[in-house]
């Protein structure tokens, strides 16, 4: 069967429980999680597809990637994944399950590359700006890394700003590429 048809039955399912059960927050915050732990835990999708593996020591692997404790509503959703044989797709039914929220209330996830730490103020003000002209709300996630130089490089859903030093003067090398083969 396809993954994704897979993943959106139960991550739309998922999402019709738990605004049902009032916990959309914490399943939401819960799935980020256990999204994280995938990145993190690269061999752990492999694990949950083992047939060899038991099903009582993948609902204790996935107990431990969603971070120990978990709520009546997750505990049934895991249970109808092992009972159904459907565990494997756990990292899609959860990803698949953040996209489905995240449209389902207008909120928009964003990344901020910077070169360094910048203040809370700053972040502040320009999720301001940017919540103003998306008719929504903004999550941002900060990145520091040095290779940019300066400036920042801001993505929002599918649309990339980049504003950093690195990009500028890759803009200008090529442009200087450009000009140069012209000429000869």
């Amino acid at each position: 069967m396809n993954t994704g048809l897979v993943a959106t039955r139960y991550a739309t399912a998922f999402l019709e429980y738990v605004i049902e059960m009032n916990m959309a927050k914490d399943a939401y915050e819960k799935s980020k999680l256990i999204t994280a732990v995938f990145a993190e835990v690269t061999n752990l999708n492999d694990t949950l597809a083992n047939p060899l593996v038991s099903k009582e020591k993948k609902r204790d692997l996935i107990l431990t990637a969603s971070g120990g404790e978990w709520s009546e509503v997750f505990e049934s959703v895991v249970g109808l994944l092992l009972r159904n044989n459907r565990e494997s797709y756990l990292q899609s039914i959860m990803l698949e399950f953040q996209e489905l929220y995240c449209r389902s209330l207008n909120v928009y996830r964003g990344k901020l590359t910077t070169a360094i730490e910048i203040d809370k103020s700053t972040i502040g003000t320009l999720m301001e700006s940017i919540e103003g002209k998306l008719d929504g709300r903004l999550e941002l996630t900060q990145i520091v890394d040095p290779e940019i130089l300066g400036g920042f490089i801001l993505e929002v859903d599918y649309n990339r700003w980049d504003a950093s030093l690195r990009g500028q003067l890759n803009r200008i090398k090529k442009q200087y590429i450009d000009r140069n083969r012209r000429i000869v």
